[in-house]
């Protein structure tokens, strides 16, 4: 409930400090004096954008600060203090007092507090859920909306269709879920499938050449051999000959020598010289033999030569068109086969997937269908309650009806259309609310349709403000919209910016906003009336002269008839 507003340099008021009691407010004043800078004021506080254009002209920013009064155990309560607000004791154990408040700077900055606290503006706004209800014109046009009448249909359905509700989103989700990991994996598969065809085309092209790692070094080795046979024989054939013993001045003819002479010494230490001449004798023996073998088979190839030309060509050749050496060809072709052996049946994955999205569905369609009954069961019992309210709002022979038509698409709320449909008289055909209903009867179905989801739902301490919802009514409706309006007062606190007096006549609590004149330009008073300053409001409302006899009269009767002395 909000207890206290001040406001300071919002648009023409420059100060004003206001009050609300309990059950029906009403605020009231000239065209132009400053009635809807109320509004206004409480939409800062609801953190709701605000245009810095506000701001009093010559005034460096607005200021507009809220005292509410709310249960202890009221969601705002945690979000404040989830935000490092504070709360004070209310005036009764089981309330807290909130302050909530608003700085709108002339040069466009916005500061938002709560419970004393500097808070993102977001935080008001979600503190606003839980303790204001504002309509105005707009929600009519909202009202109009599919979208808006499911919802107000959710919420008249209470408990029992908010429980098929969260079930229906969580089945909902599920088949959300599902359907993203289906696709998911028909991306991820087309790619896999990418992925495998080049791990094949791999493998084919690496397994037709069959490399080595080394087979490059040793082909190019031999091909310099078949190229320079004649260099290598000549070459060769003058090492044997300088090894051998054939003239008798080979080199293992004088290491034979050189050993006979070192081992006729008969001394210990040359000796020892000559025993290790045996082993250079042997060496060199190998040697001769290695190359008088090697000698006699080297001939030439020029096959063999043309054969390694072609294999070393073929190598490059791959190496060109793959991108990486041998050794690498050969890693990846190792790692692919590893990978074509171990990996999973793609089609059979994609069954499974497809299958758990039909079974997603089906549940999804199941709950849906649950959801539907019970929207069906609230639509009925909203439609008769609506047009009881309507009968007392001066509508007694129009008839509302709400209905849910279940369509085949599932959607995130459901497969229902929820329709709001309006027969204006007997004999008339029921047609949407957008058709058929003026901007009054939107108005009368529209408190209707409130005070039927407060008295569902227990409003009991939340605040509705109602601006100007009367427009487009008057006389015997506008009776009829304050007598209802006041019953709701009886709920839970109602605001109401109004220009009938019809209306006016059942506050609780009579706000006046009044627009005077000074040296300083024009600025505007905020303050209550009771008694005869009441009785002239009224006056001024009903005839534009709040000191004519036959309106004050006109006043003092709507007074009475509202119950008000």
């Amino acid at each position: 409930m909000i207890d206290e507003l001040r406001i300071s340099n919002l648009g023409v008021i420059a100060q004003a400090h206001v009050t609300f009691g309990e059950h029906m407010s009403v605020v009231t004043g000239e065209t132009g004096a400053g009635k809807t800078m109320t509004v206004t004021a409480l939409q800062m506080l609801m953190g709701e954008k605000v245009d810095p254009a506000r701001v009093r002209v010559g005034a460096d920013k607005a200021v507009v600060e809220g005292t509410f009064i709310l249960s202890a155990s009221s969601p705002a309560v945690k979000i404040v203090q989830d935000a490092g607000g504070d709360v004070e004791p209310g005036p009764s154990e089981d309330t807290v007092s909130l302050i909530l408040a608003r700085h709108i700077s002339a040069h466009g900055r916005s500061r938002a507090f709560a419970g004393g606290h500097l808070v993102p503006a977001r935080v008001l706004s979600r503190c606003a859920q839980h303790m204001i209800t504002l309509h105005g014109q707009a929600d009519q046009l909202r009202l109009r909306s599919l979208a808006a009448q499911r919802a107000a249909l959710d919420t008249y359905g209470g408990g029992e269709l908010s429980k098929e509700l969260a079930a229906y989103t969580q089945a909902w989700n599920r088949l959300v879920q599902a359907r993203e990991e289906y696709e998911d994996f028909v991306h991820h598969a087309q790619k896999i499938s990418t992925e495998r065809m080049a791990m094949r085309m791999l493998l084919e092209r690496v397994d037709s050449v069959k490399p080595h790692i080394g087979e490059e070094d040793q082909l190019k080795e031999e091909a310099a051999r078949l190229s320079n046979v004649q260099t290598l024989r000549e070459s060769m054939a003058c090492a044997r000959a300088a090894l051998s013993n054939d003239q008798g001045s080979g080199a293992l003819e004088m290491i034979a020598q050189a050993r006979e002479q070192l081992s006729s010494t008969h001394d210990r230490s040359i000796e020892a010289l000559a025993d290790q001449l045996a082993d250079v004798d042997s060496i060199v023996a190998d040697v001769y033999e290695n190359v008088s073998e090697q000698l006699d088979h080297l001939s030439d190839d020029p096959e063999r030569l043309e054969a390694i030309q072609q294999r070393r060509a073929q190598l490059r050749a791959v190496e060109r068109e793959l991108g990486m050496s041998v050794a690498e060809m050969l890693e990846q072709a190792q790692v692919a086969r590893r990978e074509l052996d171990e990996s999973y049946d793609l089609s059979q994955r994609k069954e499974q997937l497809m299958k758990a999205v039909h079974m997603a569905q089906e549940k999804a369609r199941a709950q849906a269908h649950r959801l539907h009954a019970c929207r069906q069961e609230a639509a009925q019992r909203l439609s008769q309650a609506v047009n009881e309210e309507l009968s007392g709002l001066y509508m007694k022979n129009a008839v509302f009806s709400a209905t849910a038509i279940q369509r085949e698409e599932l959607t995130s709320w459901g497969m229902d259309e929820v329709h709001f449909l309006l027969t204006p008289h007997a004999g008339a055909e029921a047609h949407e609310l957008s058709r058929v209903a003026s901007g009054g009867e939107m108005s009368r179905i529209m408190l209707a349709i409130e005070v039927q989801l407060a008295s569902r739902n227990g409003m009991d301490g939340h605040t509705f403000i109602f601006d100007e919802i009367d427009a487009g009514i008057g006389g015997e409706a506008g009776l009829a919209v304050g007598r209802r309006l006041a019953k709701l007062g009886q709920q839970t606190q109602v605001l109401c910016v109004t220009h009938l007096p019809q209306v006016a006549a059942y506050a609780h609590n009579h706000i006046v906003v009044e627009k005077l004149n000074d040296d300083h330009g024009a600025l505007t008073n905020v303050h209550h009336v009771s008694g005869d300053s009441r009785l002239a409001e009224l006056a001024r409302m009903l005839s534009g002269h709040a000191e004519s006899e036959a309106a004050r009269l006109h006043a003092s009767e709507l007074l009475a008839s509202a119950g008000v002395q």
